[in-house]
C-alpha cells in the first residue's frame, strides 16, 4: 500500500516543508554524468530511461509491452499543509511484478489562489475602477523568452513599511494580504492573471512591529505571449491599506532562429546558489525559474532607484541559435550608461561574454553596475549584444535613478 511521510517541525518554528523537497527525489544510478538527471526524473515519476543507442526499435517495443500489460493503483492522500512534501512507496506481494510509481508529491500553491472567492471579485472591481490606492508601492516586470513569441514575466513588487495590517488572532499577531494581477491586451481582454494570499504570523506584537519596519518584497512569475499589455496589480491588507499599480508591459516578438536578447532585470540583492538551496527548492515546487548565473542567484528589484551604497546588478539573457552549432561564435556585450537628459555616455564598457556553455543557445549573464562612477541623477542603461558572425541585438531600460 502507498505510504506517505510528512517532515517534522523545526525547533522553535513552523515546518520548513520546502527545504525537505529534495527528500522525495530518488537516488541517482551509477551512470554517466550527463544522463544522471534523466535517470532521476524517470525513476521519480514512475518511468524508465531509453538510453541513447542505435536500438530504437527495441525501446519502442518495450514501451508498447508496458502499455498493454499493467494494473493501475490509486489512492487519495490525507489533507496536509500547503507546501508540504511527502514520500511515496508502493509494495506488492509478487516477486515477478514491476512497480512503477512516483517517489513523492508536494502540495504546492496554485497560481490563481483566489480563483472563485469573494476576495477575487473585490480585487477585480478595484482593478477596473477609477479609484487609486492609499499605499505607494512599486513594481518592475522584466521578461525572459521560453519559446517562440512566449515569455516568462518575473514580477517583483515592493510593499512599503507599515502597509501590512496586523491584529491579534488565537494569541498571535496575524496579517493577510490578498493580491491580484491582470494583464489586459489592447482589446481590454485579460491575457494573463495571477492571484495570491499572503499570511504572516508572529508570536508577539514586538516581532510584528519589527517586521513592519522594512519593506516587503513580493515575487511571482507568469507566462504571456508577445504583444502590448497594460499590467495592473491590486492588493489590500485588513481592509485599511489598498494598493493599485499599473504599468505598460511590452513583450517584443521573438524568433528562436534569430539572435535576440531578453529584457533587463535590475537587482539589489544577489546570493551564492549553495546558500539558497531551500528557496530554490521552493521555487521549483511552485514552477518558478530563479535567475541564476555564474553560481549566483539574482533577486529581481521592484524599483529602479539606487543609492551609492547599494549592490547594483543587472541580469539579462542572450539567445543565439548559432551557439548550438559545431562552430559557435564568440559573444560580446557593450554596456552604456547614458545621462537621461543629454544622452551622453557616462560609462561605456565592452567585453566578451562569460558563462557560455557549449551547445546551449541561451546565455544567462549578470553584471555589476559601477554606481561609484556616477553622480546623482537619472540614467538609462543600454545593452548591445553581438556575436562574431555579425548578429546583434540592443535593449534599453527606462530611467534609472541614482
Amino acid at each position: 500500500m502507498p505510504q506517505a511521510t510528512v517532515p517534522m517541525s523545526s525547533p522553535g518554528g513552523p515546518p520548513n516543508y520546502y527545504a525537505m523537497a529534495h527528500n522525495i527525489l530518488p537516488p541517482i544510478v551509477n551512470t554517466v554524468a550527463d544522463q544522471q538527471v534523466l535517470y532521476q526524473l524517470a525513476n521519480g515519476t514512475g518511468g524508465f530511461v531509453i538510453a541513447n543507442s542505435n536500438d530504437l526499435l527495441g525501446g519502442i517495443q518495450r514501451i508498447a509491452q508496458e502499455q498493454s500489460q499493467y494494473y493501475v493503483l490509486a489512492y487519495t492522500p490525507p489533507d496536509s499543509a500547503e507546501g508540504s512534501c511527502h514520500t511515496l512507496r508502493v509494495k506488492v506481494n509478487r516477486n515477478d511484478a514491476v512497480v512503477r510509481s512516483r517517489t513523492g508529491y508536494s502540495n504546492v500553491r496554485p497560481a490563481d489562489l483566489l480563483a472563485g472567492q469573494p476576495a477575487e471579485k473585490q480585487l477585480e472591481d478595484e482593478a477596473r475602477g477609477p479609484q487609486q490606492g492609499n499605499v505607494q508601492a512599486s513594481m518592475l516586470a522584466p521578461y525572459f523568452y521560453t519559446s517562440a513569441n512566449t515569455a516568462r514575466v518575473n514580477l517583483a513588487m515592493e510593499i512599503p513599511p507599515g502597509a501590512i495590517t496586523f491584529d491579534k488572532q488565537k494569541g498571535k499577531q496575524h496579517a493577510e494580504v490578498n493580491l491580484l494581477g491582470l494583464a489586459y491586451n489592447s482589446e481590454g481582454s485579460v491575457a494573463a492573471r495571477f492571484s495570491d494570499k499572503l499570511e504572516f504570523n508572529f508570536d508577539d506584537k514586538k516581532q510584528a512591529e519589527e517586521f513592519s519596519k522594512k519593506p516587503y518584497l513580493y515575487e511571482t512569475q507568469f507566462d504571456i505571449a508577445a504583444g502590448h499589455y497594460n499590467l495592473k496589480v491590486v492588493f489590500n491588507s485588513g481592509g485599511q491599506h489598498q494598493g493599485k499599480l499599473e504599468m505598460p508591459l511590452v513583450i517584443d516578438n521573438y524568433d528562436a532562429k534569430q539572435f535576440s536578447m531578453s529584457a533587463v532585470a535590475l537587482s539589489k540583492e544577489i546570493h551564492p546558489v549553495n546558500q539558497m538551496m531551500a528557496s530554490l527548492d521552493a521555487a521549483m515546487l511552485e514552477d518558478r525559474t530563479p535567475l541564476i548565473t555564474q553560481g549566483m542567484q539574482v533577486v529581481p528589484a521592484a524599483n529602479d532607484r539606487f543609492k551609492k551604497t547599494d549592490v547594483a546588478v543587472f541580469y539579462i539573457e542572450m539567445y543565439d541559435p548559432m551557439l548550438a552549432t559545431p562552430s559557435p561564435p564568440k559573444l560580446n556585450l557593450d554596456m552604456k550608461v547614458l545621462d537621461r537628459k543629454t544622452q551622453e555616455a557616462k560609462i561605456n564598457n565592452e567585453g566578451p561574454v562569460p558563462n557560455v556553455q557549449p551547445g546551449a543557445p541561451v546565455v544567462a549573464l549578470g553584471v555589476k553596475l559601477p554606481l561609484d562612477q556616477l553622480p546623482p541623477g537619472s540614467y538609462e542603461l543600454e545593452l548591445r549584444g553581438v556575436d562574431s558572425a555579425g548578429n546583434s541585438a540592443t535593449v534599453r531600460t527606462a530611467d534609472r535613478e541614482v
